[in-house]
């Protein structure tokens, strides 16, 4: 921007004579006689005399805003008007954070020079290329495709992606407050004639909701002019921070709804302990097993992240959407958590990636949600994905604990009967242990049967021997490896027995109520007496396992 001085010069000399003559401080008077004593108390005094003394060299000439800015003695600086600050210049798929207070604007602008310069870089920490011609690809594998770019380089009218993510926001000022803070409004201007977009002076309004707003711009050619206002909320101090985006080749940053997709997108809570979660996610993909994909999927290292938060804190309330927002203010933060608790794994015979979430508190509810995220923030969709969040409540009794990761029974992932003298690791071992020896007078068994003769001569076509052999191992292992619910769990829920009330509780107590008779031999031991005389857990309930097809056993996750 400049500021043009115009001809004739005559208008500034009479401009300066009006100021001089109406001022009532003596001291201008002296200053326009030449006195130059006070020189130094207003800085503006040398550039006035410059401009008249030498004012058929700055005849025409442009002076930069930057370099003046009035200031006269005598004016207030309302009534002179402040210069509005100059726009941020957004790049492709290159955010730059940003403060700013309550009740303050930004101004920012993607310019047309981006608009159809090159495609962005893009690097998934994905298997590429996704099967997008799958004919059955699962829930989350239809969220994964939609994060690849979409958008070839045209010459013309593009596609350009807007997005925002609040990393940081005003805090109550009141203790206990379950509300979050206004959250920030952006508008959108695709007119060069308006190139500070504000409230009711705009062409598109960016919703922002839980920390993340985005919106699709089409058939743009020219620069987009945005503005960002911080509203002031009442009871609430401290500024924003966040992360506005610009891409056209996808969205920079992704939130996955999970009303829109309600079928297990995202994680579920499979099962807790008093102080522990395991969580996972649903099929991350339906290839066949030993597929190219089912092997790609199986062989990386796990590509998703989550976090923790309690459900009585409302700190991450207006964040919980944006991947920055998350890491500054979650509980429990994906870091946090170690590699060996974040595994994949292939129960129920698809690929999963599984969480193993420790140090919680008994009895206590939780939410937690499930991102992507990405290493070098200058690429294609480096602000990561969030998926909605999913919420579960810690057991209470101190008799339930969480094993996973078998070498033997590889689809027992829940909370097992435990007296909690010894560590999850050892547990599940001694479990497994336990399984695999039971199984071998099946697998001889099984040896007997001639699996590799012919067709006609064999018991079925559409199952083998390797097949009856699984359908076993899983019906074993779900039986000998019990899943364990909280024995004060309410009686009327039918799928949990009662087990194991013969014995006292681990503190010594001793199990009461005319319902839970020692006299009763379905309810006084466990399913199998291993279980009482090793692992002694006291009295639990046990999820009974149920039939789902071709004789295989499940249990409900």
């Amino acid at each position: 921007m400049h500021l043009y001085f115009p001809r004739p010069f005559a208008h500034a000399r009479f401009a300066l004579l009006f100021y001089l003559c109406c001022s009532s401080d003596s001291r201008l008077l002296a200053r326009a006689a030449g006195d130059d004593t006070i020189i130094h108390e207003d800085h503006n005094h040398h550039r006035l005399l410059n401009l008249l003394n030498n004012h058929d060299t700055f005849q025409g000439a442009a002076v930069e805003a930057n370099d003046y800015e009035p200031n006269f003695a005598g004016f207030d600086r309302a009534i002179m008007g402040r210069a509005p600050e100059a726009a941020t210049t957004l790049g492709n798929n290159a955010p730059k954070p940003a403060d700013i207070d309550q009740g303050d604007i930004q101004y920012w602008i993607f310019p047309q020079a981006t608009l159809q310069g090159p495609s962005g870089q893009a690097d998934s920490p994905l298997p590429l290329p996704l099967p997008s011609t799958a004919t059955n690809p699962s829930r989350l594998e239809t969220d994964l495709m939609l994060l690849a770019p979409t958008q070839s380089p045209t010459v013309g009218s593009r596609t350009v992606w807007l997005t925002i993510s609040t990393c940081d926001q005003p805090t109550s000022t009141t203790t206990g407050d379950a509300f979050a803070p206004s959250p920030l409004e952006i508008y959108v201007s695709l007119s060069r004639n308006n190139q500070r977009p504000d409230n009711g002076r705009s062409d598109h309004v960016i919703a922002v909701e839980g920390g993340y707003g985005n919106i699709t711009l089409s058939n743009i050619t020219d620069d987009i002019y945005i503005g960002v206002r911080a509203p002031e909320s009442e009871g609430f101090r401290g500024a924003y921070n966040y992360e506005l985006a610009a891409s056209i080749d996808s969205p920079y940053a992704t939130f996955f709804n999970g009303s829109a997709n309600p079928w297990n997108t995202s994680i579920t809570a499979w099962d807790t302990d008093p102080n522990s979660s395991l969580l996972g996610t649903g099929n991350i993909t339906n290839a066949f097993l030993r597929s190219s994909d089912f092997t790609a999927w199986m062989a990386m290292r796990p590509p998703f992240s989550v976090y923790i938060h309690s459900q009585t804190d409302p700190a991450i309330l207006g964040l919980q959407k944006s991947v920055c927002g998350l890491k500054n203010h979650a509980q429990i933060k994906d870091s946090n958590i170690q590699d060996s608790d974040k595994v994949m794994v292939t129960i129920g015979g698809q690929p999963k990636q599984l969480f193993y979430i420790k140090d919680l508190n008994s009895s206590s509810s939780y939410n937690a949600i499930m991102t992507l995220e990405r290493s070098n923030k200058g690429i294609v969709g480096g602000g990561g994905a969030v998926w909605n969040m999913t919420s579960f409540t810690t057991k209470s009794d101190n008799n339930c604990q969480i094993i996973h990761s078998l070498p033997f029974c590889t689809n027992v992932a829940y909370a097992v009967p435990s007296n909690f003298t010894t560590n999850s690791t050892t547990l599940a071992l001694a479990y497994d242990a336990y399984a695999n020896k039971t199984y071998q007078n099946f697998s001889k068994s099984l040896q007997q049967i001639p699996c590799d003769t012919t067709p006609s001569a064999q018991y079925s076509l559409a199952r083998n021997c390797d097949d009856c052999a699984e359908a076993y191992k899983t019906w074993l292992c779900a039986v000998t490896i019990p899943r364990c619910a909280d024995f004060s769990s309410p009686s009327k829920l039918t799928h949990l027995q009662p087990r194991n009330i013969a014995q006292n509780f681990i503190n010594g107590t001793e199990p009461k109520g005319a319902l839970f008779s020692k006299e009763n031999k379905t309810t006084n031991q466990s399913r199998n007496r291993w279980i009482d005389d090793t692992i002694k857990p006291g009295p639990y309930k046990e999820v009974l396992p149920f039939c789902v097809s071709d004789g295989e056993v499940g249990l409900e996750l």
